[in-house]
């Protein structure tokens, strides 16, 4: 089995606690200060082809999770996502799962508290229907599970119907130039394509449009 002796070990000036390590006969390597003490590494300094293996395996998992809290301290992200953004780095798939994991493990990500917060700013930017948050939080990576159980928690106590009408009326504003029965079409398609059911649309515009609706429009859920 092949040694290989380490040429020269000298920080990156961009990166704070990190080195370059540079081998004989090997490629360089890009290794944190916790790996080089535990390792014991210093120039001149020679290491085995499996202990070679073993320094990148290690130097590769401390790169990915700390590129995973650079990630996760600008913005919170699904596990999905996270682990989407760190397969670019081309790193080998089962250090990258082993970054997501030990995350995981410290609650850096946690897709429950994701769904709470993504369902929190959403209804903070006007009311939203439940089949609107699963299909949103379905996209971003969110087990239909998980969904389903934040939003049931975050809706609690929240006055959807009020909240609809509310956001008709707004609506129907904008489209007081229109004649009563175009207004009537496009505030019921406005209020449909964002996912309310025809109970709640019905409550939301009967102040709104005098007329008799029955049969004028198909039921849905």
């Amino acid at each position: 089995m092949a040694n290989y002796q380490i040429i020269s070990l000298e920080p990156l000036k961009r990166r704070r606690n990190w080195h370059e390590i540079i081998f004989s006969g090997m490629e360089p390597l890009a290794i944190d200060d916790e790996t080089i003490y535990r390792f014991s590494l210093k120039a001149g300094a020679t290491v085995s082809e499996s202990d070679y293996k073993k320094i990148k395996d290690a130097a590769d998992l401390a790169y990915l999770k700390d590129k995973g809290m650079k990630i996760i301290s600008r913005r919170m992200i699904s596990e999905r996502d996270l682990r989407r953004k760190l397969s670019a780095e081309r790193r080998p798939a089962n250090i990258r799962d082993a970054a997501v994991e030990s995350l995981l493990k410290y609650g850096f990500i946690d897709d429950a508290s994701y769904a709470a917060a993504y369902i929190r700013s959403q209804i903070a930017q006007g009311p939203k229907s439940k089949l609107y948050l699963k299909k949103k939080l379905w996209q971003r990576g969110i087990a239909a599970e998980t969904a389903e159980k934040a939003i049931a928690a975050e809706l609690d106590g929240y006055d959807i119907k009020e909240s609809v009408r509310e956001l008709a009326r707004k609506k129907y504003k904008s489209l007081s130039r229109q004649s009563p029965e175009k207004a009537r079409v496009k505030l019921i398609n406005f209020l449909k394509g964002k996912g309310f059911g025809w109970e709640i649309i019905k409550y939301a515009i009967a102040d709104l449009i005098v007329d008799d609706m029955k049969g004028n429009f198909e039921e849905f859920d």
